[in-house]
């Protein structure tokens, strides 16, 4: 029963951190290239990234839970520095950095587009314009971050 519960875990987190992952990188990668692709409205590739926020919650979720319940079964949650390593402490310090970074994201740095873009409300370009800019950064920030954390732990094998 263990090991099934661990593959179970395992599955958990790599489908969640693929979904959630992928989804930030492709949203980084249209909010790049959305200038220079026509007929690409900004507003038409915000409104999909926050109509996803739902599923990178979960996805972030499920990644986060999968990856407690497999260190759970290996470990019992023993997270002193002998067990864990270097680069445990890494991948586990990327990965909590990475979450933290996500709520400062869905919280602050989304507002300037929400307020810009309000449902049924009338659309402000140019507040959202800008709004674009710093949550193009901090996409790419999480795209920084994710790719570092997914080559860490296939690496190491810990997470």
């Amino acid at each position: 029963m263990e090991k099934w519960l661990r593959t179970a875990a395992l599955l958990l987190r790599d489908f969640g951190f693929l979904l959630h992952g992928g989804s930030l990188m492709a949203f980084a990668a249209l909010l790049l290239a959305q200038p220079r692709v026509a007929g690409l409205p900004l507003e038409a590739v915000l409104r999909s990234y926050r109509a996803w926020g739902p599923g990178l919650g979960l996805s972030l979720g499920a990644a986060v839970f999968g990856a407690l319940v497999d260190w759970h079964y290996r470990t019992g949650l023993d997270w002193s520095p002998a067990r864990i390593g270097w680069s445990g402490t890494l991948l586990w310090s990327l990965f909590f950095t990475l979450w933290v970074s996500n709520i400062r994201l869905e919280v602050w740095t989304l507002e300037a587009a929400r307020r810009a873009d309000p449902p049924g409300g009338p659309l402000d370009a140019t507040a959202l314009a800008a709004a674009a800019r710093p949550l193009r950064a901090h996409l790419v920030f999480q795209t920084l971050l994710i790719v570092p954390i997914f080559v860490l732990e296939r690496l190491t094998c810990l997470c």
